[in-house]
């Protein structure tokens, strides 16, 4: 396995980041009852933004555990090299711009930096399946 990019690097770095912190928080509301902070500053603006489309902020703890999840194993597919590593994290970011500022910030830094990557890794060359086992083969 070759040594990851700067750029790659940073992705899975803030996937392990924000991940953790949605997780812990997720999982610290399940087992307490309380998100954290949530006693002495109150909610993040988040919480105007789930409460906007009808969804109580207390019913966002199993959500979030498993966001946080998702972003943890995605950072785990983007440093072994998946095909479609940048696709997933994309995908995870925009779910993840709800959660304003850390989830906004993190999303809009990792899908620059995913489009980024993308745009200068080119179009991919998939050969056909019967080539690969010819070549395979070949190697015996």
């Amino acid at each position: 396995m070759e040594k990851p990019s700067l750029t790659t690097s940073t992705i899975s770095i803030l996937s392990h980041i924000l991940g953790a912190w949605l997780a812990f928080d997720g999982a610290r509301k399940l087992v307490t009852g309380y998100y954290t902070g949530e006693q002495m500053i109150g909610l993040g603006p988040w919480a105007t933004i789930v409460s906007a489309i009808g969804v109580r902020p207390a019913d966002m703890a199993l959500p979030f555990l498993f966001l946080g999840i998702i972003w943890i194993v995605n950072g785990i597919i983007v440093l072994l090299g998946s095909s479609t590593r940048y696709e997933r994290a994309i995908a995870i970011s925009i779910v993840t711009l709800f959660y304003a500022i850390p989830g906004t910030i993190v999303g809009i830094i990792t899908i620059t930096l995913s489009l980024r990557e993308r745009r200068l890794a080119g179009p991919s060359k998939k050969e056909p399946a019967s080539s690969r086992l010819m070549s395979e083969g070949s190697e015996n």
